[in-house]
């Protein structure tokens, strides 16, 4: 995804020279700067909520853990139990 963002942002730094090269920048080379500028904000945003989606899963697994080490924990004490019945 960041390979993505930067080739983006290096084509738009190339148009952006050639455009300044240039006397005047040409209407089209205008727009495909502006779909550029578009598509990396895009990019950015995905970015970002990939980022928070992935924080959140981080979160749930460390929960998970959590509760995993304490069924360990009462499972222990269960056969524990078990074996000072027998």
């Amino acid at each position: 995804m960041m390979k993505k963002v930067g080739s983006i942002l290096l084509i738009s730094l190339f148009v952006i020279f050639v455009a300044g090269c240039t006397k005047y920048a040409k209407d089209e080379e205008i727009q495909q700067l502006n779909n550029l500028k578009a598509e990396v904000e895009q990019l950015e945003k995905e970015i970002k909520a990939k980022e928070q989606e992935k924080a959140a899963l981080q979160n749930e697994i460390s929960q998970k853990d959590q509760k995993l080490k304490e069924l360990q924990s009462e499972k222990e004490k269960v056969q524990q139990r078990l074996q000072q019945l027998k």
